[in-house]
Formats: structure tokens, C-alpha cells, sequence
């Protein structure tokens, strides 16, 4: 991914600590190297949404080279703590060009609305002249083709620091880099407007820009992060008069040719230089914890490889260890194994005896209070408990059913609970739930528990515009509250490629760089 500021290393080593796990680079890199682009999709939760082997066939140069571990790596994220996507973006894979209103084109959907959504991504083919109106991004080819990876270093120059209140400074760069721009114009940006230019590499800007130019035909290009506007009023915008570059504010969009009635845009999180560099350079991460194909364009001379953490379950998960607790007077120890919880001071008849006051109001505390956090989300962990419990979560967030299957079969407890109380039938929309729900409730899990907010999986299902089929199996499982309707969700919406737009999203939604 091309990056944020240096103080934001710390939610990008997170990131890819989690975003794009090794056991789905290693199954990636595999089919691709087998010419099997399906089985590498569905291995990097990509929902393929063409089945027309003739439409294949119209993107097949495209498809040889897609590299879906490698795109998921580079999108935009959310630096909330999640390492979620960014929402609400529409992405185009395109051909060199010039493309057309006949050229087929591959197009990439991110999550609707909610980071807490499921991490798949959308694939679709589509044609430039009939994608629908609104927001599209182009990808350069090096951030999702396995073929040009290696020209990512092309991307790389010093990132610029344009901090200052009133935009002082942030001229001397892009004019540096051949760009031209009104120096009172600048005077009169909002902080909002500066956010979007902050970060961003002129250099590479400029040769991003020529390149589109050439792909599209257009001349002119709004800058933005997604379906929120920085100013409805104005646009941000880049833009090619011959050889001459030139950033300026617009009041309207221009009238211009091209291939599609979308409205092509840039975001600025694809014209900065690659994180991946500040990370190594800065010391979060290590060179060989990086993406194969991403390390070899930048670090040549580094050994090649698979990363090291390549397996569904995290290495150690079945091995052992103890947490000490205050328990009374005395310091306790409770055992910790593959996601399990053992209160080993205490006898079954103590446990018993704990449950039963609990029932009457009574109040956990020691090692039985640290097991009630635990189970029900309720009250404070221990640090380690609470750094591993969120280490579970969020492999299970971005490795889908295959890991949540993986973890439970390794022994973890079924009936874990989440900082805000949920189950994971609650976050079950965040899964390929076909196959997890089954699972979920021969364990036992209850299909109406509520977390801290008094909410069911049926309410976190339907808040986060889970799939008809999803809704349907819930209401089979007696779910409460019971849809009328279960069918009403996203299968009923129009294909934001070639129907009407989406709907805009609010800025909460693109807490992204």
C-alpha cells in the first residue's frame, strides 16, 4: 500500500500484521503461478461476480496477471484499530489503452458502509461505457498485476511534510516537481482540502497523471477518498494542459470526453509513496514480513521466500501458559490453551458455588471475574488475555470462515466473547456465515444472546446489510427479531457497475489514508 505519515506506522504495522494473512499469500501465489485466477480469488476472499466464460474471455490478459493477495494489500485501510478496508470504493483494473466505451474492464468493489463488514471484496467485468455514474478509481498496474509489481520503486520518492495551518510550504514541492499552481488559491484551501493533498508524492502524481491521461483520454481529474466530498461546492482537481501539470480547485466538473459516464477520480492513498518502506526503514516491521512480490521491487537483494506465519491457526495455539491473577489475598494462575480458558486454583465445586451467587446478584471476583470478562465481555482482562483475545478476533475478521472453522477445530472455546460482549454468531456477517452458522450452533451458541447493548446477531445482521441468505438462516434458527422479509438486502440492490449509484457514505466510514 502507498502510505500515511509517519505517525501512522504504527496502525499500518497492525495492518499488515493482519490484513492479508501468509497462508493466503502462499495459496494466492500458488494458483496464479498455475494460471488458476478463481481458486486465487476465492483463497483471497474475492467474490467473482461473472460466471460468463465469454466475458472471461474479454478479460483474460487481465486476469493472467491479477493478483488478488497483492491488491488487498495495497487498498486503502482503515486506521481505526481494525485494519479494515476503506468503504465504499469503487476500483477499476484496466488494460494500458486507450480504453473505450467497448474495452472490458475489471472492476473492484470494497466493502458498502461499516469497517466491521465482512473483508470481502467484489470482482467484477464490466464494460468502461457501462459503468454506472458516480465515483471509479483506477489502479496503477503495478498495485494489482503480479507482471508489473517490480515497477513499484518507480513510485517512490520522498514523502513530503505539509503541516503547516495555512498551507505555507505545501507549494515548493509540487512546484519542484514540475507542477503548476496559484499561489493565492493555496492561501485559501481548507484544512480539509490540505488533508488531501498531504502525503501525496508530486512526482509521482504527475507521472500517475500522465499515465491516466493517456489510459482514459481524460484531461482533468477530481481528487478525493471515496464517496465523502470534501466540499460539495468546489473540487480538488488535477490536471494536464499538454505537457504542464496543474493542481487547482474547480467549482463545477469539467465537460470532457472519455470512455465512461462515471466520474474518474484519484485517491490520494495510490499517489503516495510505498508504506512498506517507512515501515522497514522505521524498524515496525522486518523486510521478510512484507508480501513476496512487494519485497522483491523494493528490497531486491533481500532473500525470497513465503512470509513465516503461513498457517490458519498462529503457531503456539495449542502450547500452554499461565496468567498470574490477584485472586483474594493470594496470586492465582489460570491456564491459557488454544483460546481456552482453565481456572487452575479452583474446584469444580467453587465454580459452581460462583455461578450460583452470581445468579443472585452476587459479584465475580479474582480468577472468577477475569473467567466472566472472558465468556461474557463484561469487566476488564488481564493485559496478555486482552492482547490474545484481540489477536483471535482479528485473524478471524480477515481470514473469514476458514480460520474461525480452523480455530474451533484447534479447541478454541466456541463461546468467546468480543470487548463489546459479542458472540461470534454476533459477528457472524464478518464471515462466510454458510459455513460457520452450523458450526456455531451445534456448539450451543444462542442464537438471541445480547451483547453489552442489548443487541441480538439478528440486529448486528441486518445493521450491517448482511446477505438475504444469511437473514433467511437466522430466521430459521429463531432468531429474534424475526423478518418479515428476509430477502430485502443486498441481492435487491442495483450493481453499482452498470446501476445507480450507491449510496454516499458518511466520513466516518473513510477513516482511511
Amino acid at each position: 500500500m502507498v502510505g500515511g505519515p509517519v505517525a501512522a506506522l504504527d496502525g499500518w504495522r497492525l495492518i499488515r500484521r493482519y490484513a492479508v494473512p501468509g497462508w493466503m499469500i502462499a495459496e494466492c501465489t500458488e494458483a496464479r503461478e498455475r494460471g488458476d485466477w478463481r481458486t486465487a480469488c476465492e483463497a483471497a476472499r474475492v467474490t467473482v461476480a461473472f460466471s460468463d466464460p465469454d466475458v472471461a474471455g474479454e478479460v483474460a490478459d487481465l486476469l493472467a496477471g491479477f493478483a488478488p493477495d497483492l491488491l488487498r494489500w495495497h487498498l486503502p485501510r482503515a486506521l481505526d484499530g481494525s485494519a479494515a478496508l476503506a468503504t465504499g470504493l469503487r476500483l477499476v483494473l484496466a488494460p494500458e489503452g486507450p480504453v473505450t466505451a467497448d474495452t472490458t474492464v475489471l472492476g473492484v468493489r470494497t466493502p458498502r458502509r461499516w469497517v466491521g463488514s465482512s473483508q470481502r471484496l467484489t470482482l467484477h467485468a464490466v464494460r468502461a461505457g457501462d459503468i454506472a455514474e458516480g465515483p471509479v478509481f483506477p489502479l496503477p498496474p503495478w498495485l494489482w498485476d503480479a507482471r508489473r509489481a517490480a515497477e513499484l520503486p518507480a513510485a517512490t520518492e520522498p514523502e513530503p511534510r505539509h503541516r503547516a495551518p495555512e498551507g505555507q510550504g505545501i507549494l515548493e514541492p509540487w512546484t519542484a516537481a514540475g507542477w503548476s499552481l496559484d499561489p493565492a488559491d493555496i492561501r485559501d484551501w481548507r484544512q480539509s482540502e490540505l488533508g488531501l493533498v498531504r502525503g501525496v508524492a508530486p512526482g509521482l502524481a504527475a507521472h500517475e497523471l500522465r499515465r491516466l491521461v493517456a489510459q482514459f483520454g481524460r484531461g482533468s481529474w477530481e481528487l478525493r477518498f471515496g464517496y465523502y466530498i470534501v466540499r460539495p461546492d468546489e473540487h480538488l482537481r488535477l490536471e494536464l494542459d499538454g505537457t504542464q501539470p496543474r493542481l487547482a480547485r474547480r467549482a463545477a466538473t469539467p465537460s470532457q470526453p472519455g470512455p465512461t459516464r462515471a466520474d474518474l477520480c484519484l485517491h490520494p492513498a495510490f499517489l503516495r509513496s510505498p508504506v512498506d518502506l517507512q515501515l522497514v526503514r522505521h524498524g515496525r516491521i522486518g523486510v521478510e514480513e512484507l508480501h513476496p512480490l512487494v519485497r522483491a521491487a523494493l528490497f531486491p537483494s533481500a532473500p525470497t521466500g513465503q512470509p513465516a506465519d503461513a498457517g490458519l491457526v498462529p503457531a503456539g495455539f495449542a502450547e500452554g501458559e499461565r496468567i498470574r491473577v490477584r485472586c483474594g489475598p493470594d496470586w492465582h494462575a489460570i491456564g491459557l490453551r488454544g483460546g481456552r480458558l482453565d481456572l487452575l486454583h479452583h474446584t469444580d465445586d467453587e465454580r459452581r458455588r460462583e455461578r450460583a451467587l452470581r445468579a443472585i446478584g452476587g459479584t465475580a471476583n479474582g480468577c472468577f471475574a477475569v473467567d466472566l470478562a472472558w465468556h461474557d465481555g463484561t469487566g476488564a482482562l488481564p493485559r496478555r488475555l486482552h492482547t490474545y483475545r484481540r489477536d483471535l478476533w482479528r485473524r478471524m475478521q480477515h481470514g473469514g470462515s476458514r480460520v474461525v472453522l480452523a480455530l474451533l477445530d484447534a479447541g478454541l472455546d466456541p463461546q468467546l466473547r468480543d470487548e463489546r460482549g459479542r458472540t461470534l454468531l454476533h459477528r457472524l456477517h464478518q464471515f462466510e456465515s454458510a459455513e460457520v452458522l452450523p458450526r456455531l450452533l451445534a456448539e450451543g451458541l444462542d442464537v438471541n444472546a445480547h451483547d453489552w447493548h442489548g443487541l441480538t446477531p439478528m440486529c448486528e445482521a441486518v445493521a450491517h446489510t448482511a446477505p438475504p441468505a444469511l437473514l433467511r438462516a437466522l430466521n430459521e434458527a429463531g432468531a429474534l427479531p424475526p423478518l418479515s422479509e428476509p430477502s430485502a438486502g443486498p441481492e435487491t440492490w442495483s450493481d453499482p457497475w452498470i446501476g445507480s449509484e450507491p449510496p454516499d457514505e458518511s466520513p466516518d466510514a473513510h477513516v482511511c489514508s
